[in-house]
């Protein structure tokens, strides 16, 4: 009787529920440089233009920076705590038939923030991907290449953070966008 509540209840939610996997429909080429291939891709210079958020952050940052980013994108983005250390940002308008869930885990440092996203990604495995800025390291939901660039660059994300990819055994940065040294 139980499970029978929750599956009516999980049903009536219907495409309201995040999912752990991409639901665009792709189109990625449009914000590709060069190709769609894994670490032959770059984001075409226009894509960024007018994002001033492309230079590297100075400071530590909390997941209401990139909440931030997103409304001025015009994204509906809201915040779900998880612990003090780790949110989750769901975009609810990201172009898919369901909203986006992205983990936005909180760092001591830039240097942290990147060691984490490669050691998700690597966890993941193939078609993960995310950003990382600043102490901020975003898991994103496992896409094909055309799904990631093209929510990476119709939000902007690969102008905000370091757009990595995952490979089979190794991750890829996609350059063009915003770039940490």
């Amino acid at each position: 009787m139980v499970a029978g509540f929750f599956a009516v209840l999980l049903a009536g939610c219907g495409d309201a529920l995040p999912s752990a996997y991409l639901t665009t429909p792709g189109g990625g080429a449009q914000y590709a440089a060069r190709s769609l291939d894994l670490g032959r891709a770059r984001i075409k210079p226009e894509v960024c233009r007018d994002i001033p958020e492309t230079k590297p952050e100075a400071t530590l940052l909390d997941e209401s920076a990139l909440v931030a980013f997103l409304q001025r994108q015009g994204l509906q983005a809201s915040l779900v705590r998880a612990r003090s250390d780790l949110s989750y940002v769901d975009v609810a308008d990201a172009g898919g038939s369901r909203p986006v869930r992205l983990r936005v885990a909180i760092l001591p440092d830039a240097y942290a923030a990147g060691s984490d996203l490669h050691h998700a990604i690597l966890q993941h495995g193939p078609g993960s991907w995310g950003v990382h800025r600043s102490n901020l390291a975003v898991l994103a939901p496992i896409g094909t290449m055309d799904q990631i660039l093209e929510l990476a660059g119709r939000t902007k994300l690969a102008c905000w953070g370091v757009l990595t990819v995952a490979a089979r055994d190794d991750d890829f940065v996609v350059p063009g966008g915003y770039m940490e040294f």
